[in-house]
């Protein structure tokens, strides 16, 4: 019986160990969880400058991946271009405004919880256009005769775009989430369509009121407009 006894002491302690290591081998280890970073609902300003100009935004979180936005820009300039040759008997001195006017209800989207990438769409009231006004820069001859500037005549032009033009964009930078200053970035483009010119002639240049037609064929690559906006967001 004691070496019976013996083996069952020896035997017992090891049996104890092959249990234990047994359990742990049965239970599996965790995996690591990703912590998201802090995120915060609720409303945004953001300050932005751009291909349309200096802009004010206010967006609004719906939930951790989905939020938007809506807000105006603006930006206009004035600027003389002189055309024509200086062999050329006619020289137009053409004075120009660009006026850039928009509203925006965009959506943002972000795929990855853990970045800032998000994707864009919506559109934008698209109050955009160019107006241009010409007169000739001298008196003209022509076979021994002599035009005033007020007999060559004037040029009055205008390009406008459609009102509704649909955006899709990419960028980067979520007011919602860690810090409440951050930096935005937005890269994409809205279709305005080609733009409607008014064209308008008088004297000597009345003849070139049908060029209308050909400037709008000219002008059909600007129906892309491109967007790339530099902005801060702060979290309110």
């Amino acid at each position: 019986m004691k070496p019976t006894l013996l083996v069952l002491l020896l035997a017992l302690p090891l049996a104890t160990y092959c249990q234990t290591d047994s359990l742990n081998a049965s239970v599996a280890t965790p995996k690591s969880i990703r912590i998201l970073p802090v995120y915060r609902p609720g409303f945004a300003l953001i300050l932005s400058v751009g291909t349309v100009g200096g802009g004010l935004s206010i967006g609004h979180s719906v939930s951790r991946q989905f939020s938007l936005r809506t807000g105006v820009s603006l930006f206009n300039y004035a600027g003389t271009i002189k055309t024509g040759k200086e062999t050329d008997n006619i020289k137009i001195n053409l004075a120009y405004k660009l006026n850039l006017q928009t509203a925006h209800l965009l959506a943002d989207f972000y795929p990855v919880k853990q970045s800032g990438i998000r994707l864009t769409g919506g559109a934008f009231y698209n109050l955009n256009q160019v107006t241009f006004f010409g007169t000739p820069n001298n008196d003209v001859k022509f076979n021994d005769i002599s035009f005033t500037t007020a007999e060559v005549g004037t040029l009055d032009g205008k390009a406008v775009f459609n009102k509704i033009a649909p955006y899709i964009g990419l960028g980067f930078g979520n007011p919602y989430t860690r810090n409440r200053l951050k930096v935005m970035f937005d890269i994409g483009f809205f279709y305005q369509q080609s733009p409607q010119i008014t064209f308008k002639t008088t004297g000597l240049l009345e003849p070139s009121s049908d060029q209308g037609a050909v400037i709008e064929n000219n002008l059909k690559a600007l129906k892309y407009y491109p967007i790339v906006n530099l902005g801060i967001s702060y979290k309110l």
